[in-house]
């Protein structure tokens, strides 16, 4: 009994290993599903690209702001006074 079961569970294994392996070869040979997946990468290169240079960007305005709170021209507290009087 336990080597029909032993049997069993090895052919349910090795349908399903050469299921897979059909699967990938139907998905590879599909000339759409390759297109999508290229065109979809492009999508995303491009959309990480706009990600870079929008961050690129803040970390620019995020040094003229170190600048400006750092500099000791800057008078952080008459400002402060300034506003709080207006």
């Amino acid at each position: 009994m336990n080597n029909v079961l032993a049997i069993m569970a090895a052919a349910l294994v090795i349908y399903c290993i050469c299921e897979g392996i059909a699967r990938i070869v139907r998905v590879a040979r599909t000339t759409g599903g390759s297109k999508q997946a290229q065109q979809r990468v492009e999508d995303l290169e491009a959309d990480m690209e706009a990600l870079e240079q929008d961050l690129e960007d803040a970390r620019k305005r995020i040094e003229v702001l170190e600048q400006i709170v750092t500099d000791e021209k800057y008078n952080l507290n008459k400002a402060i006074d300034d506003l709080a009087s207006n």
